[in-house]
């Protein structure tokens, strides 16, 4: 068995950096697991939730569900003080429970008695205050009073019972319960209690962000050792008692674990599929591993590239990174391929093969899919995209660069055919039967392929079972409360900030009362400002009229005689009805801000929170047009709503965008707008499919697959690229090396499945849509370029040299690059109209003799060749040049006239037979004098008695060096020869020398160039 020839030290040392790369890269960049980091900022719904998301602080809040199994609300409170005491220890939070609010409320509320007269509207005053001034009225609320105050919470409640014996302050509390967690719910010592009396809520402030990760941890293993140890303590007892702590911690907490775990998932499965297929798709197997290694490098360069220019990165785009390296290697697999061949083959022409049948091309449409989705808007797609665009880039230059250093010459891989390569040639050619079959499903999934979508923060944010039985339980005891209506402003002052609350309040009553509004809660509703302090206490003053006042008073003595009241027991309240001078009005002190939603950022602006209920005809669209310019508002139904018409927005520009690219690249390829369909023929066919497969399995679009299915156009199209461009290069889908290029395809296209595929086992939802979208788009790419290519290339590269022109020789000679590259036929089309040659060259054969065989030495593209054999019917050509790619293309201009061998002057190989004509166009002054000698030499030998040697050269020009001059000598330079410039004269005196007669020479138009032509007298032995 031949042994490979590697270098294996410069192998190993590659390996090393790869991973010294990824390391400095990763200890570089942190990971960013904030899910509301991933959403776009330019769009003003957006940015005003990002923004009460990362002010208020309910945000960060941990909220604590205590459970018991029984209705116990001593239990209760011990189980909540011992945990409340417990989180206090830790040292992990700023503020915990309802303590201080409980502490506040008997302040709050005396504030309220006191100020009564501020704290109503004139329509207030007529619908809550005047129904209690019955007689039935004032006797319920007395009876209720006596009742309240013979218990243990009538303790202190006399001063408050004479100052407001109608409870007037409870209806102004109540305009707080906007902020209560849930309807019905109680406070029992400064704690929530729930309806049924076996749930009690525990809030709590962490002191760090709830997207710190460590911090979470930490919050997870305190509230399971609270869990564990109050368990214990009930368990002889037969009591139940669970904790259920919910909060953004949790979050942040499952996406890193869950991440981290599919990220293992995926690239070691990734990782074990790639080794298995590569086993079974490389004549020599263990050969198709070291396809990893390219894709491996371009990672570790990406991580280290994109830590230069960002401090963190997305653990989604790390989570991308197994699907990521099945990407990439599609290169490295068809670089291998053609490395691992029956017979040997060199590093750099298998590198220059992959590079001619379409590699550069795959590439830019790839990059330019993953560039545009840096453009989406959307963080976290910007990072994948300019992250795996890096990749891609990193990874080409590698094997394009270094794998030919690694792999200087591949000895011949024998007869052995992999398994998978029966199975490419089976799928390519299923001819007209597949391409029907194609069709038939394209049309059968079309009338499912209307565009779905699913937009919800979820979609991007992945939780655990534990967490959502949390957030379901937390829900259905305390409420949701996503139905409610943020409201967010700024002010520089206190008073700013007062009166700001009373203009927005007043405008918030009026939508009320249209019912656009349900309730909301405002500071001003307790603490009105100087303005509304005095249109309230104008209100007051009118309702309460004499007569109102002597009615009342009467019926509060007679009522309270009854229940034991004595005559002056509401004289504080009656003294205050008859009290013109109004209170005056304050600010709300600062020990209240957090019970009344306003918060301060060191040296930073006041911050209020408004919360409003909707009503039944609530409009989100009018209320953010009202309101939006007071401050940011949050509305999570509109919320969503609005996210999802900016994706859909930002797809479809994004999809035209990469469309538009796409086809243009396309176009600028092929330069043939019948070949830039066949290629996108194969993109419809996926786009169509993938649509119609994610609807039929319930899969709408969601933010994910939305963005990656722009992607998808750039990486589908790769496997049509590839085909296409193979044929091109190969003349016919027959040929053996385009043979070897669908293995290659397949096996590329396999491995990228397996990527995808892990993914579509992975827990998170964002790397899970990723997979199921990617999958499909990427398989029916497939699909379409084997079934509906080959019928379409057999028609379009099919030999019609029957429907040859018969017009002028120009367009004679470019129907023979008509199917050829774009740049063999600009490049004959460019040549044909601007370079002189062939005028003077039809002067230099002039009316001869018939000319039969005709050997181009240095006959480059052929474009010469071709000419001669357009312009002499019948005659045969033989063309030598020592670049193989002019070699291939030459000898598909020439065709059956012609053969094209690998050679250079003056070793030219050996060709059987004598020549009437013998071409040396414009590559004397590649000759040293030694090599100009035995080309003149060898020219004689092969010319036939009378034949010719015509030649074109370059000769140091008279005057001033022309740019085109400057342009040859400094290529010729580059490429490390030196060139060898010759005055006509002594040019004819040497061919002189060697035998040729009638020598002469002819100036051209450009002064730079020269005719001459000599004939051969006579035949000489070889």
């Amino acid at each position: 068995m031949n042994e490979q020839r590697v270098n294996f030290p410069l192998l190993l040392l590659v390996l090393a950096l790869i991973g010294g790369a990824a390391a400095l890269g990763l200890t570089r960049l942190d990971i960013e697991t904030d899910v509301l980091k991933s959403l776009p900022t330019d769009e003003r719904v957006i940015t005003d939730a990002l923004a009460i998301f990362e002010h208020h602080p309910v945000h960060d809040q941990v909220a604590v569900d205590l459970a018991i199994d029984r209705d116990d609300a001593d239990i209760l409170m011990h189980c909540a003080a011992l945990a409340e005491e417990r989180m206090q220890a830790s040292g992990l939070f700023a503020a915990i429970g309802m303590g201080e609010t409980g502490a506040m409320l008997p302040a709050l509320t005396t504030h309220i008695v006191e100020n009564l007269a501020l704290l109503f509207t004139g329509e207030e005053l007529e619908r809550t205050v005047l129904p209690r001034l019955s007689e039935d009225a004032v006797r319920t609320r007395l009876q209720q009073t006596v009742e309240g105050m013979r218990g243990l919470e009538g303790i202190g409640q006399a001063g408050l019972v004479a100052a407001d014996p109608l409870g007037l302050r409870e209806t102004v509390l109540a305009r707080m319960l906007p902020l209560a967690p849930t309807p019905g719910a109680t406070v029992v010592q400064g704690r929530p209690l729930s309806r049924d009396g076996r749930h009690l809520l525990i809030t709590a402030r962490p002191k760090a962000t709830g997207s710190d990760t460590a911090t979470a941890r930490q919050l997870a293993e305190l509230f399971t050792a609270i869990s564990s140890e109050l368990a214990a303590e009930y368990a002889a007892a037969g009591i139940g008692v669970t904790i259920t702590p919910v909060g953004a911690y949790r979050a942040a907490l499952d996406n890193e674990e869950i991440i981290r775990h599919d990220v293992q998932l995926a690239l070691g499965m990734t990782t074990a599929g790639l080794a298995l297929l590569l086993l079974f798709a490389f004549p020599r197997p263990l050969l198709g591993l070291l396809t990893l290694v390219p894709a491996l490098a371009g990672t570790a360069m990406a991580l280290l590239v994109y830590s230069l220019f960002h401090s963190s990165i997305s653990i989604l785009v790390l989570g991308f990174s197994g699907a990521l390296i099945s990407i990439m290697d599609d290169h490295s697999i068809t670089y291998l391929l053609f490395l691992d061949q029956p017979q040997a083959v060199r590093g750099k022409h298998a590198a220059r093969e992959v590079q001619a049948i379409g590699g550069t091309m795959a590439l830019l449409t790839t990059v330019g899919a993953f560039i545009v989705l840096s453009f989406s808007g959307f963080p976290v797609f910007a990072e994948l995209g300019q992250f795996t665009a890096l990749g891609f880039l990193f990874a080409y230059l590698f094997i394009h660069f270094v794998f030919p250093k690694i792999f200087p010459l591949m000895p011949s891989a024998g007869n052995r055919i992999p398994p998978l390569r029966p199975l490419a040639e089976a799928l390519f050619s299923t001819g007209k039967v597949g391409a029907a079959a194609a069709v038939l499903l394209a049309a059968v999934l079309l009338f499912f392929a209307k565009p779905e979508f699913r937009i919800s923060l979820s979609d991007m944010n992945t939780v655990s079972d534990a967490t959502l039985a949390a957030d379901e339980l937390f829900t259905g005891v305390w409420g949701k409360i996503g139905d409610r209506v943020y409201l967010m402003h700024t002010a520089g002052s206190p008073t700013e900030l007062q009166r700001h609350n009373d203009r927005l309040l007043a405008r918030l009553e009026t939508d009320i009362e249209q019912q656009r509004l349900q309730s909301t809660f405002s500071p001003s509703m307790i603490f009105p400002g100087e303005e509304r302090g005095r249109q309230n206490h104008a209100a007051w003053r009118r309702f309460w009229t004499p007569e109102k006042i002597e009615q009342l008073g009467r019926t509060l003595i007679r009522e309270g005689r009854d229940l034991g009241f004595t005559a002056e027991a509401f004289a504080p309240f009656m003294a205050r009805l008859v009290d013109s001078a109004p209170p005056t009005t304050v600010l709300p002190p600062p020990r209240y801000h957090s019970l009344l939603g306003i918060t301060a950022k060191e040296s930073g602006p006041l911050i209020q929170f408004i919360t409003i209920l909707p009503g039944g005809t609530y409009d989100p669209n009018r209320f953010f047009q009202d309101y939006g310019r007071d401050g940011k508002i949050f509305d999570a139904a509109h919320f969503s709503t609005r996210l999802g018409r900016v994706l859909f927005s930002t797809f479809a520009v994004m999809l035209l965008i990469i469309a538009v690219m796409v086809t243009l690249l396309l176009f600028l390829q092929f330069l043939d707008w019948r070949l830039t369909l066949i290629t996108l023929t194969p993109l419809v066919f996926a786009f169509i499919c993938t649509l119609g497969t994610l609807n039929l399995i319930g899969h709408p679009l969601d933010i994910p697959g939305l963005m990656l299915t722009v992607v998808i156009f750039g990486m589908g199209v790769d496997y049509a690229i590839y085909t296409v461009c193979g044929c091109q290069w190969y003349g016919t889908i027959n040929h053996p090396s385009h043979v070897l290029l669908r293995s290659a395809l397949l096996v590329a296209a396999a491995s990228t499945m397996i990527g995808f595929g892990v993914l579509c086992f992975a827990s998170h939802s964002t790397l899970r849509s990723v997979g199921i979208t990617s999958l499909c788009g990427i398989g029916y790419a497939l699909i379409g370029t084997f079934l509906l290519l080959p019928p379409l290339l057999k028609a379009h590269f099919r030999d019609d040299a029957a429907a040859m022109p018969t017009g002028p020789i120009a367009a004679r000679v470019l129907h023979r690059y008509r199917l050829l590259k774009a740049y063999y036929r600009m490049f004959a089309r460019f040549k044909l109209r601007y370079d002189p040659l062939f005028q003077d060259l039809a002067r230099m054969l002039g009316p001869e003799p018939k000319i039969g065989r005709i050997l181009d030495i240095g006959c480059g593209y052929g474009l010469p060749a071709c000419w001669c054999l357009e312009a002499l019917p019948g005659s045969m050509v033989t063309g030598i040049d020592p670049d193989a790619e002019r070699i291939k293309v030459a000898g598909m201009a020439v065709r059956e006239r012609g053969t094209i061998l690998l050679g250079a002057a003056p070793d030219l190989p050996m060709v059987i037979g004598s020549f009437d004509l013998i071409l040396l166009l414009d590559i004397l002054h590649y000759l040293d004098e030694e090599q100009l000698t035995a080309t003149l030499v060898r020219c004689r030998r092969l010319l036939d008695p009378g034949g010719r040697l015509v030649i074109r050269f370059v000769i140091p020009p008279p005057l001033r060096k022309s740019p085109a001059w400057h342009f040859e000598d400094w290529r010729c330079r580059w490429t490390g020869l030196v060139p060898h410039y010759r005055h006509p004269e002594q040019l004819r005196d040497r061919m002189a020398e060697h035998g040729f007669v009638n020598v002469r020479l002819s100036p051209t138009a450009d002064s730079e160039l020269f005719w001459i032509v000599g004939y051969a007298s006579e035949k000489e032995d070889q």
